[in-house]
């Protein structure tokens, strides 16, 4: 009897072992279920990598936002120099403005001005070029433009420049007469004669406007029409060298 009661004793032992270890091997299985501490580390390492790429993204601003503000500050010194007629030092500020900011578009065509100040004219060509590429469509760089082109004789870019400038805006009478000059080089005085005339109805009481039509006028053989826009501009102004000096001329013909 005491036998079998030690056999029991030790069966029910065995049977609370075999539980425990049951126990055991499941909450190991619900442990690996759990993300690793190398899931954890990857997802620290992604969340370190876009704090980075920001803070790398904020130095660039703090970077970018120091040169527009010194820009501006030497633009502002280089206006200082061009207003006192010192153009030397105006360019030089202004190709540092340039060379911080490339869409500092006044500061490229302050620049192009003073080329064509400078009678340098192949630089402001390749400045207002630039302008006209990067701002589509502004008839002020189109016109300058005209101007840089007309000087090296390249009178078809000159042309289409300015008439591009007009059609975009034909308030301005100095681009009619910029035209009315490129026709008359081209040879085509009908063209001229008509951008002279548009010129002058815009602002009639310019005298210049009305010497140069009648130069143009004298050049093509058509005295009498001369003679009409020279005796105008006299009844404005009875001692305009000018306009004397060019009767002078149509009488000896």
């Amino acid at each position: 009897m005491e036998i079998i009661l030690i056999i029991l004793f030790l069966a029910g032992l065995a049977g609370i072992f075999i539980r425990r270890l049951f126990i055991i091997n499941s909450e190991n299985k619900t442990v690996r279920a759990i993300p690793s501490r190398e899931s954890d580390k990857s997802a620290f390492d992604k969340e370190s990598r876009l704090k980075r790429v920001s803070k790398m993204f904020q130095r660039g601003a703090h970077k970018i936002a120091p040169r527009i503000l010194e820009a501006k500050m030497l633009y502002s010194r280089a206006l200082k120099y061009y207003e006192k007629g010192d153009m030397e030092e105006a360019e030089k500020k202004l190709i540092q403005v340039t060379s911080l900011d490339e869409n500092f578009h006044d500061a490229f065509h302050k620049l192009g001005l003073i080329y064509l100040k400078q009678n340098q004219f192949g630089k402001a060509e390749a400045v207002f070029k630039q302008l006209t590429y990067n701002v589509e469509n502004d008839p002020v760089y189109l016109s300058n433009l005209g101007r840089a082109l007309y000087e090296q004789k390249k009178y078809d870019e000159a042309l289409e420049a300015y008439l591009k400038s007009i059609e975009l805006d034909g308030t301005r009478p100095g681009r009619f007469i910029s035209t009315a000059e490129v026709y008359r080089q081209t040879g085509d005085k009908e063209k001229a004669a008509e951008m002279y005339k548009k010129a002058i109805e815009l602002d009639p009481r310019n005298l210049n406007y009305l010497l140069a039509f009648a130069g143009f006028l004298i050049e093509d053989d058509k005295i009498e029409h001369a003679k009409e826009q020279l005796q105008v501009v006299l009844d404005k102004e009875p001692e305009n060298e000018a306009a004397l000096e060019m009767m002078k001329e149509i009488e000896k013909k």
